[in-house]
């Protein structure tokens, strides 16, 4: 009867251990998708701040005028 007290101890106490590193391994999991994710939304952010030009530069590049044509002429074709 005492042996498998002790037995009985011993795998309580492995269990433990189990759950407690599986518990640290969720929580490292969760805590590296929050990682990523603000990572990538920073990135996200990032893109569409270099995509989207200053109200201001816009502006003054339009009273300097535009240096290139609307429609850009055709090349002349080579006859043979």
């Amino acid at each position: 009867m005492k042996r498998t007290v002790k037995t009985d101890q011993r795998r309580r106490h492995i269990l433990r251990v189990i759950d407690e590193t599986f518990d640290d391994y969720l929580n490292g999991l969760v805590a590296l998708r929050h990682g990523v994710v603000a990572d990538l939304r920073r990135k996200l952010a990032d893109r569409q701040d270099l995509g989207r030009p200053d109200p201001e530069q816009r502006t003054s590049r339009a009273s300097r005028g535009s240096a290139r044509r609307a429609h850009p002429r055709p090349k002349a074709r080579r006859t043979r």
